[in-house]
């Protein structure tokens, strides 16, 4: 399957293969940068992308666009589109279309630190809607499967490591 002149089963089969030979390639540590613009407005870099955040304006922000956790639940749902219709097409299936809606439940009190409540999302579920006419067995499987390895869901079941450096410098006055 051609996918922006670009045969998407030969890119899964060779990086595929490579990954087998060379397993040191696979690691991948993508980078991005964040930047305060005004109020809770951010933008952040990533590649040649430019990735917008705000709050709405009942949490204070001007709504310009997601806030961070809703970026979270949206990389979700883009992460098991991606590699589902990736490892879809490199299996042979046919995809008349995919779609996932991604809902979680967050007590605020752990944001505003009130109550030694946990800040991060008491649940995250999806559905994911899958338009195929190949066999359904086979598709949930896969499904199933994708879903398991998608390096989104799996970062926000298993724990990770988050490290980092807070620098102070003088601003101005």
């Amino acid at each position: 399957m051609k996918d922006n002149g670009r045969d998407l089963k030969e890119i899964v089969a060779r990086r595929l293969e490579f990954f087998r030979k060379k397993p040191e390639s696979a690691i991948y540590k993508p980078k991005v940068s964040s930047m305060h613009i005004e109020g809770l407005y951010t933008e952040t870099t990533v590649r040649e992308h430019l990735v917008r955040s705000d709050y709405g304006e009942a949490a204070g922000g001007t709504n310009k666009a997601p806030n961070p956790i809703e970026l979270l639940l949206s990389a979700v749902g883009a992460c098991i589109e991606a590699a589902f219709y990736e490892f879809a097409v490199h299996e042979g299936y046919t995809v008349h279309s995919l779609s996932v809606d991604v809902e979680g439940t967050l007590d605020l009190r752990g944001l505003f630190m009130i109550d030694d409540v946990p800040a991060c999302f008491r649940d995250v579920k999806y559905t994911f809607t899958i338009e195929t006419p190949d066999d359904e067995r086979e598709i949930r499987k896969l499904a199933e499967k994708v879903v398991a390895h998608c390096p989104v869901v799996d970062s926000l079941v298993k724990p990770v490591s988050v490290s980092g450096d807070i620098r102070i410098t003088k601003g101005r006055q």
